[in-house]
């Protein structure tokens, strides 16, 4: 009688062990998904999504990495791939909560604002100054309510440029307009009143206007464009696409490569994305001046390049002219600078901050707008 062959059997087969071959449809597929995926992004909305060239990169690595013959070489590769990807993932959750975790800002009920400074927060600058958040949600101090007899009312709108907590309160530019303009109108006080929130669109700045701004009564209104104010996103959440991470750096490594920082702000510029944010908060703006009788300048503030770099000063320009469509007078307040280095502007250690000008940069700014300012009071006087 022969002796029994021992047979073994085959081990299980598991949901998650597959072959080199099958393991190479999956990185094929993946690759077509997130090829296709970037190639279809809607260019009118630049918000890139960083994360599919991130996949996308992950898959390549994983895939040129079972080529290699050495398995030390091949499980190094693929483990430092996921550690970079990891550590990528920590950063962006590090970084979000570090953003929104501000203790002035609060979200707020209405769909167009999105956020607003929290009521009665400590805020501070550079100089130690300490104050608070008044009682509508403005980093400015509290005025009568009504306006009282003999007051001429400037509300100034803009972004984060009047809210730098590296210049000192009186230093900003409208702090400074307001000591300017006095005598301007007609022997009233003048009282400038800062009715901005770091991170707002124009969309929001207007909306702000409407909630709040427009309670003071306002003689004039001003909104001071930054060229951020064209983008489309959460203030709060500062962030390109999905990346709260690679908003530190993806923008300047733009600019960088363009040979101009304005690069930065063209995307935001040259698609309906402007149509929507911008020159529709113009047309809003525009109608709210004719419903409450207030006059307005609309005044496109430089960022810190070249004072006659063209990409610049298309922008601007850009800006400008859909003001000016839109029935609003308007001016380039980097007129005011030409013939200057922008380095004379520019906060120590900080290069990289191409929107926010030192205390210089506030009173040449602030100039600018008195100027402006007393000329459009004047012609509506005569």
């Amino acid at each position: 009688m022969g002796a029994a062959i021992a047979v073994t059997p085959p081990p299980p087969r598991r949901l998650w062990s597959f072959g080199p071959r099958a393991a190479g449809v999956l990185c094929l597929l993946l690759a077509a998904l997130d090829g296709w995926a970037m190639a279809s992004t809607d260019p009118d909305f630049y918000l890139p999504d960083v994360f599919r060239p991130i996949s996308l990169a992950l898959v390549g690595v994983f895939a040129i990495a079972g080529l290699f013959r050495a398995a030390w070489l091949r499980r190094g590769t693929r483990t430092l791939a996921a550690v970079v990807v990891a550590a990528l993932l920590i950063l962006e959750v590090r970084t979000r909560y570090r953003d929104v975790a501000e203790p002035r800002i609060m979200a707020t009920a209405d769909a167009l604002l999105r956020y607003q400074y929290r009521p009665g927060a400590e805020v501070t600058d550079r100089g130690g100054g300490t104050m608070r958040i008044n009682h509508l949600g403005l980093w400015d101090r509290e005025y009568a309510m009504p306006k009282p007899a003999g007051v001429y009312r400037v509300v100034v709108l803009t972004g984060s440029i009047a809210n730098d907590g590296s210049v000192p309160f009186d230093d900003r530019f409208h702090e400074v307009l307001e000591r300017e303009l006095q005598g301007a109108a007609g022997g009233r006080r003048v009282e400038v009143i800062n009715a901005s929130c770091e991170g707002y669109d124009t969309v929001q700045q207007v909306r702000l206007l409407e909630r709040v701004g427009l309670q003071y009564q306002p003689d004039f209104v001003v909104l001071a464009y930054m060229l951020t104010s064209a983008s489309l996103q959460n203030g709060a959440y500062r962030r390109i696409g999905d990346s709260f991470f690679a908003f530190r750096f993806a923008l300047a490594a733009r600019g960088a490569a363009a040979g101009s920082m304005c690069a930065v702000f063209q995307p935001f510029h040259e698609s309906y994305g402007f149509e929507l944010i911008v020159r529709n908060s113009f047309e809003r703006l525009a109608l709210l001046q004719r419903l409450h009788g207030f006059r307005t300048l609309v005044a496109v503030l430089p960022v810190l390049e070249r004072f006659d770099d063209p990409l610049c000063m298309r922008l601007y320009d850009r800006a400008d002219r859909a003001a000016r469509e839109s029935g609003l007078p308007s001016m380039r307040v980097v007129d005011a600078f030409r013939g200057e280095p922008f380095t004379r502007y520019v906060k120590p250690g900080q290069r990289m901050d191409l929107c926010h000008p030192n205390d210089a940069g506030h009173r040449r700014i602030a100039d600018a707008l008195n100027a402006a300012i007393r000329r459009e009071i004047g012609q509506n006087s005569e």
